[in-house]
């Protein structure tokens, strides 16, 4: 009897812990993906991801809430009758969850901005409540690359990502001429080589709130800005060959005259 209890105590203990498993690995499931807004805040989302605005309705209050950015009311609903009417330009982002949270799929770079949930309960005299929520929407930023100009005294390096918005870049030097240390701030910076025996390799680093990015390295050995050292002397024959072509035409001038 007691080994019968113990198997039926096991049974029931495993039936629970295999229904946790199931609730969490639905929980995670649903959510991914997700971001949850938060009133008064900013919240930075990915292009493409979804947004859930929170609201909660408490028991059996019953309220009408709309969702409203820039003037234009995206989704109103009744929470008596479970009803809710949609504007067009939003036909198949939106969805409306059991508690009364409003979820935006698929958002895009036009929908960053401020956001109202106006929430009235119809049982009570006072007046509309607002939430403010402002969303940011980010485009992933790519690759980016390197390009390097080479001058008389100095190489100019410009790094580019093609796609991504609000993009900030850093740089960064590599072994055997650096230490991994950021070496400098933005989208261009002006190089002083060393040697070619000492060259340095440099990275660079495109980001944004969301997202993160790395070049592959650049050694700086693709530019020679040692100049010949008698190539200075070029420039002073040359002047000198014309003074004195210019000197014989002169004298065969007065010459002949």
């Amino acid at each position: 009897m007691n080994n019968q209890n113990e198997r039926l105590e096991r049974s029931r203990w495993l039936c629970a812990v295999n229904m946790f498993l199931h609730i969490l690995v639905y929980q995670c499931g649903r959510t991914e993906g997700i971001a949850v807004a938060a009133a008064g805040s900013t919240t930075n989302v990915k292009v493409g991801q979804s947004v859930l605005f929170p609201f909660s309705t408490e028991g059996n209050q019953i309220v009408t809430i709309e969702l409203i950015f820039n003037s234009i009311i995206v989704v109103s609903w009744f929470s008596k009758h479970k009803l809710h009417e949609l504007h067009t330009l939003y036909e198949h982002r939106i969805d409306i969850e059991e508690d009364g949270s409003i979820r935006m799929n698929n958002v895009q770079l036009s929908d960053s901005g401020l956001y109202h949930i106006k929430t009235h309960d119809m049982s009570d005299l006072k007046p509309p409540m607002y939430s403010r929520f402002h969303l940011q929407v980010f485009e992933c930023v790519s690759k980016p690359n390197i390009t390097a100009e080479c001058r008389r005294n100095n190489i100019s390096l410009s790094c580019s990502s093609i796609r991504g918005n609000e993009v900030t870049y850093s740089w960064k030097t590599l072994p055997p001429g650096g230490n991994d240390s950021c070496v400098h701030l933005g989208q261009t910076m002006e190089i002083y080589p060393l040697p070619p025996s000492e060259s340095t390799t440099y990275t660079c680093t495109a980001q944004n709130p969301v997202s993160r990015a790395t070049s592959d390295p650049i050694d700086l050995g693709v530019c020679s800005t040692q100049q010949p050292r008698d190539g200075r002397w070029v420039p002073a024959l040359c002047g000198l060959s014309a003074l004195f072509l210019i000197g014989l035409l002169i004298f065969f001038y007065k010459r002949n005259h």
